[in-house]
């Protein structure tokens, strides 16, 4: 698909969306914008590390969870969750690779969350891992920041430059993996000790 298509194809989705034909612009939009989305994405990180153990929260939006592993490829994909509509289900199987698991929780308590991510070391031991914080309970978020943090894992989010607030979405094409932790660079209290 081409620049002008792309944008044409953005058009088209903004205006369901603004006019309130919300299932119909999200059929638009996998179906006509999301795959050229996927392509934008992991072109801006081409030699990327991949593999190891990804680590993805997810709310409501599959779609940085499948921009996040289409990137990186992992070896394993968990997916903490809380329980899902079958449309996201389903999206998930449509766009990523077989062999993800998902992992529901029965609570969002800092000890579930961080016992069921820890637990999935024991099935999948590796020191390469990776922790999404982009979906997902704010207490999710604090629970595998604080875990990934105890594991020297590398913590990212999938962010955006444009923000469309009407439909409160990102505009499709926007998006950017955004690199919040890295503990082979960001090692706050080495610094203060050794600076």
């Amino acid at each position: 698909m081409n620049a002008e298509q792309f944008s044409d194809n953005i058009q088209s989705w903004m205006d369901l969306s603004g006019s309130g034909r919300h299932a119909e612009a999200e059929k638009f939009y996998y179906k006509e914008l999301f795959e050229a989305v996927i392509t934008a994405f992991c072109k801006k990180y081409t030699g990327r590390k991949t593999g190891g153990l990804l680590v993805s929260l997810l709310g409501f939006s599959p779609e940085p969870v499948i921009l996040t592993a289409s990137l990186l490829q992992p070896a394993t994909h968990l997916i903490v969750t809380t329980p899902l509509k079958q449309e996201i289900v389903q999206v998930l199987e449509k766009y990523l690779q077989p062999g993800y698991q998902l992992v529901i929780l029965e609570d969002t308590s800092f000890k579930t969350i961080y016992k069921r991510i820890k637990e999935s070391l024991s099935d999948f031991p590796t020191s390469n891992i990776t922790v999404d914080i982009t979906g997902g309970k704010k207490s999710m978020v604090a629970a595998a920041a604080i875990f990934a943090k105890d594991y020297g894992s590398e913590i990212v989010y999938v962010d955006f430059e444009v923000y469309l607030k009407e439909l409160r979405k990102p505009k499709p094409g926007t998006e950017y993996l955004n690199v919040i932790y890295d503990p082979l660079t960001d090692q706050p209290e080495t610094s203060i000790i050794n600076g």
